[in-house]
Formats: C-alpha cells, sequence, structure tokens
C-alpha cells in the first residue's frame, strides 16, 4: 500500500482523494483533491462540470500520534454555463468559511475543548492546542448549544432562588439568575432583574413550571416579591436571611466607622472591624472588644442586639414563633434610638412575614450567593464578558 492510500484509508473521508503527505515534526499536511467530477449549481440546482479556476483550502482534522493533521484541499470554482453564475465547490466534511472539520468541532474533540474551557480563558486553550483562540471559542458555544438541556433542569425545581448580580461595573446593569436551590444549578440568567422581565419569562414557562414550585427565596427587591406572589402563590415566600443580617451588620459597622472618625485618638477603636462580626474570638480579640465596649455603651448595646437578633432565628421552630420574637426585638431596637437601627426596624417590618418564613424549612438562597462567586470567576478568566448571551452560556455551562 502506498503512503498516500494509507492515510487516504486512514481519513475514512470517500470525498477525498490524498495526492501527497509532507511530514514534520508537529504536523501532517495531506494535499488533497475531492473525488467527485461535478457539483450541483446552488442557484439552478443543475450539475456542472465547467472550471473556472482552482485555489486551495487548509482544513484543520483530527491530530494523529500528537501531530496536527491538516487537509490542502484543492478547491474548484465552478461557473454555470446555464445560468452564469460562479460558485466554489462545498466540502461534505467541513462547513463553508470553517478552518477545521466537522469531527474536530464535534464529538471527543468537542468535549475536550469545552472541559479546558471549564476554568481557562478561550486564549490559553488556543495556545495550549495550537488553535485560533476564536476557533475555540466558537466550538465551546457550539457545544453548550448543542448539549444545553433547559427543560429538563426546570422540570426537576421545587425550591426556586432568585438573585442578581451586576454584569457590567459601575454600569448599573443586572443579571437576574434564577437557581434550584436543591441542586445548587443555575437554572437561568436574564437579562435585567426588571419586573417585566420576570414576568416575561415565567409567563413563557407557563403554569405547569410555576405550579410546581414549594418554594421561592429571594433579597428584598419588591420586583422578585410581586412576582413571585403572582406566579407562585401556592408557595412559601422567603426572604433570604443573608441579606438581612447583612442590613444590620451594616448598622453596626457605621457606627464603628462614626466612633473612629469621631474619636480619632481613642486606640480602642482601631482595628476591631472583624472583631465586630466574628463568631468565635480569642482571649485577645475578646479584650480588644471590651476595651472598645468600655468607650462606647452604644456600640456594646448593638452588638448584644445583633447576637439576641441572631438567635431567635436559631432557636425559632416555625414562621409564627420566629414572627413574634422579632417583633419584641423590634421593641427593643426602637429603645436604643439609633437612627440607622430605626431605619432598619422599618425595613424589617416591612419585609417581616417573608423574613419570618426562614423558620418554615431554613431555606436560604446561599446557592445563588455561591454562584455568583462562580460567575464573576467566569467574567474574570473571560476579561469581561460584555456580551450577555455569551456570559450566559458561561454560566449555564458550568453545571453541564
Amino acid at each position: 500500500m502506498q503512503e498516500t492510500e494509507f492515510y487516504q484509508v486512514l481519513l475514512s473521508l470517500p470525498d477525498l482523494v490524498v495526492d501527497s503527505v509532507e511530514l514534520s515534526t508537529k504536523r501532517i499536511t495531506l494535499h488533497c483533491h475531492v473525488r467527485t467530477p461535478q457539483q450541483n449549481c446552488p442557484h439552478c440546482l443543475r450539475p456542472n462540470t465547467q472550471v473556472n479556476q482552482y485555489t486551495q483550502r487548509e482544513v484543520r482534522d483530527l491530530d494523529i500520534s500528537g501531530r496536527q493533521v491538516w487537509l490542502v484541499v484543492r478547491v474548484r470554482q465552478f461557473v454555470c454555463p446555464d445560468c452564469d453564475r460562479y460558485f466554489t465547490e462545498q466540502l461534505s466534511f467541513a462547513d463553508s468559511g470553517k478552518s477545521h472539520t466537522h469531527r474536530q468541532a464535534n464529538g471527543v474533540a468537542r468535549r475536550w475543548i469545552f472541559d479546558c474551557c471549564a476554568k481557562q480563558p478561550f486564549t490559553e486553550v488556543g495556545a495550549l492546542l495550537d488553535v485560533n483562540a476564536k476557533t475555540v471559542e466558537r466550538i465551546y458555544y457550539q457545544h453548550v448549544n448543542a448539549c444545553l438541556d433547559l427543560p429538563a433542569r426546570y422540570a426537576a425545581v421545587r425550591r426556586l432562588g432568585i438573585d442578581e448580580i451586576s454584569h457590567r461595573k459601575g454600569k448599573a446593569s443586572y443579571c437576574c439568575v434564577l437557581t434550584d436551590l436543591d441542586k445548587n444549578i443555575a437554572l437561568e440568567v436574564l437579562p435585567s432583574r426588571s419586573k417585566a422581565t420576570l414576568i416575561a419569562h415565567f409567563q413563557k414557562l407557563g403554569p405547569e413550571f410555576c405550579a410546581q414550585i414549594e418554594s421561592v427565596s429571594f433579597d428584598m427587591w419588591s420586583a422578585y416579591h410581586t412576582v413571585s406572589q403572582r406566579f407562585f402563590p401556592q408557595a412559601v415566600q422567603v426572604v433570604d436571611r443573608f441579606h438581612v443580617v447583612k442590613a444590620l451588620n451594616k448598622v453596626l459597622d457605621a457606627l464603628r466607622s462614626k466612633l473612629r472618625r469621631e474619636q480619632p485618638l481613642v486606640e480602642a477603636f482601631k482595628n476591631i472591624k472583624w472583631d465586630l462580626f466574628k463568631a468565635r474570638l480569642t482571649a485577645v480579640q475578646e479584650a480588644r472588644l471590651q476595651e472598645a465596649f468600655a468607650h462606647s455603651p452604644l456600640l456594646r448595646d448593638l452588638v448584644a442586639l445583633r447576637n439576641d437578633f441572631h438567635l431567635r432565628f436559631e432557636s425559632a421552630t416555625n414562621p409564627d414563633e420566629l414572627e413574634q420574637a422579632l417583633r419584641k426585638w423590634t421593641t427593643k431596637a426602637r429603645a436604643i434610638r439609633q437612627r440607622g437601627l430605626i431605619d432598619f426596624v422599618h425595613m424589617l417590618n416591612n419585609w417581616l412575614r417573608p423574613i419570618a418564613n426562614f423558620a418554615y424549612e431554613r431555606l436560604t438562597n446561599a446557592a445563588t450567593e455561591g454562584l455568583n462567586n462562580v460567575i464573576r470567576y467566569v467574567k474574570r478568566i473571560s476579561y469581561g464578558l460584555p456580551k450577555f448571551e455569551h456570559l450566559r452560556l458561561r454560566v449555564l455551562a458550568q453545571a453541564m
């Protein structure tokens, strides 16, 4: 068997004839031509054999023994005598305008490229595989679009998380992330957190999906609550505990910052920020806080009030019990008469029942918050993703 015949059998592309072979340490170049003598005109659909000129097209195929395989195909340009149109013959094993064969972009090769892109930028994957970064990007998104099965994800959801993340920093541009809180995976990324966007999305999903939702967790964004009440009236509406505690800690930190600013010579107010929020303190940290409390009884009262707030969440066994406990807590908070705390109490009263529903099954949006960290990581390794659809696909691909 001649060398050209061997490579022709190895390629297993019936339409292609191998004319010659060039070998180097990193590359196998196969000079080829198409076997079929004619092609149909794409305009009049009549068979055509009249060649106007020849060109060369380079197409990459699957590697062999660590060497790149490139097909240098002699491509014919036909001229149709019937309609006087010019057209270039199409290759059955590669799409027009692409520099790779179908099998290079599909199957195992495509999955391998997809897996490499999970934790790396396209540029780095391209450098590793010696493939153009844009080609890597196209193959990655082709694989995601081909394998992403959103209906299957939606069919299994019972506990839904709704949260947002900034798409473009400093632009007040927020994406809305929907999460399956049981499986900890992203269901969908919406281009906006507006009420209109959410309504349109849930209307598209239909009443069957809405009826299967048993509980919904969200932060204190009114659109989330309004839309959840409209589409999931049977579900338990829960405000995520993390956002409530974060708002209370912000009040505490604002007081610490004010004390540090107004009394710069008091050493006790220095370097205590993280001591205020730690669950467990060393002896040195505890002593440092006690010294700060001696200079500011208000700071001591706020810390005690915050700890009491946590205790009521942990001890409550049902929403009614937690709601009553929080009402008593707000009475104690008002007695302190601190401006930031009064604003927090007002917010707490406005969202009291959804906050108290935490005690129903201790549902939190922690999975969505964790996915937000994944999204930030994806944006970082991608050097930003200004195109929303690319951000959406990269996030949804994390669960594939």
